[in-house]
């Protein structure tokens, strides 16, 4: 706080302004709601290369043009109070293990790995959490693709989606996603529409579903992954609760073999703009797509070379697994070991993990 005062009067000199006493300045600080904290998220590479002085000048600027740019369009998407579009964000929260114990055995053994998989409505601040553990799921595009295409399919009332997320490759920007995605525009009649933000400015309000979850988790003893999804469950009360979806294997639909979408590269000779520099894709109900190279661009025709010539609705969408998932045999060994340290009411689980 003294160093901000510190910033404020300088701000107020320069100006030739009298700044406010010490005590003033810290009282309308509080009442305005306002706090400090230190950032949780890595920081951008581009950033610190260019604070390293290990970037020239033009592109540490070009980069801050894309990322203001990218949040002036979301600012936008936020903006829009129509009911026949809906803004969502989506991100998968860092890693869980489980168990989650104070006890010192943990420190040496391997936990089980444990997802959650976040959507987030902008107008209505609701969220929803699909849950899994790797006993049940793995993390391959197929995963995420399910998780958003059930989303997707439990609120059909907006004509428009738009789909903010990182450019995450296997996760959010990939040819298994937009086929699902195309399909799903051309079965119910919609549009939808992702965007992404600008690599290391990543920053979204699922962010803050995560953030509070985290502090629901601190001091918290989690014996088995469903203990993870009470705690979520609780972890908000107003506006309302998060709904927390804990999916098994039978949940996952395989998603690799539509192939509508053959890739998302809208160029193929030498120079030509590559998947990553896609900021924007339309999926029309009529079967086509629309793609921008940044935010403010007009909308480009997708390639109709990468997009199968028939489409049926006879769609090879298969489950995703036909059984459990296996964990490593070393894994299960050394939660065979952590049961000395979790309730007898629990050691059932662990004894049921295929290996």
């Amino acid at each position: 706080m003294a160093d901000l005062y510190a910033v404020f009067c300088r701000a107020a000199a320069e100006k030739s302004v009298r700044p406010l006493s010490r005590q003033v300045f810290a009282d309308e600080f509080k009442r305005l709601n306002l706090g400090l904290y230190h950032p949780k998220k890595d920081q951008c590479d581009t950033c610190c290369a260019f604070k390293t002085g290990n970037l020239p000048d033009d592109e540490w600027q070009h980069h801050l043009l894309k990322k203001e740019e990218a949040r002036a369009e979301k600012m936008s998407d936020k903006s829009k109070t129509n009911s026949n579009i809906m803004v969502i964000c989506m991100d998968l929260q860092a890693l869980l293990l489980c168990p989650k114990l104070k006890a010192s055995a943990l420190y040496y053994k391997t936990k089980l790995a444990v997802h959650n998989f976040t959507v987030y409505n902008m107008l209505t601040h609701s969220a929803t959490c699909y849950v899994w553990h790797e006993g049940e799921g793995s993390l391959s595009a197929s995963e995420f693709v399910s998780c958003v295409v059930d989303y997707l399919s439990a609120h059909t009332e907006p004509d428009t989606f738009i789909l903010w997320s990182d450019g995450c490759g296997y996760q959010n920007r990939n040819a298994v996603l937009s086929s699902a995605l195309l399909l799903f525009a051309m079965k119910k009649n919609k549009v939808v529409i992702q965007k992404y933000l600008e690599k290391g400015h990543t920053q979204m309000e699922c962010d803050s579903v995560h953030s509070v979850i985290e502090r629901r988790l601190r001091d918290q003893d989690v014996y088995v992954p469903a203990e993870y999804v009470s705690l979520m469950k609780r972890a908000r009360v107003k506006p309302h609760p998060y709904d927390v979806k804990y999916i098994d294997h039978t949940f996952f639909q395989d998603f690799s073999k539509l192939r509508l979408c053959k890739s998302l590269r809208p160029g193929v000779r030498p120079g030509d703009p590559t998947v990553h520099d896609i900021r924007a894709i339309r999926y029309n109900s009529n079967g086509t797509m629309d793609f921008k190279i940044n935010h403010s661009d007009d909308w480009h025709p997708h390639p109709t070379h990468q997009l199968r010539n028939s489409i049926s609705d006879n769609h090879p969408v298969t489950p995703l697994y036909s059984d459990r998932l296996r964990i490593k045999e070393l894994k299960f060994n050394h939660l065979q070991d952590l049961k000395g340290v979790i309730p007898k009411d629990y050691h059932s689980f662990y004894d049921n993990l295929l290996h």
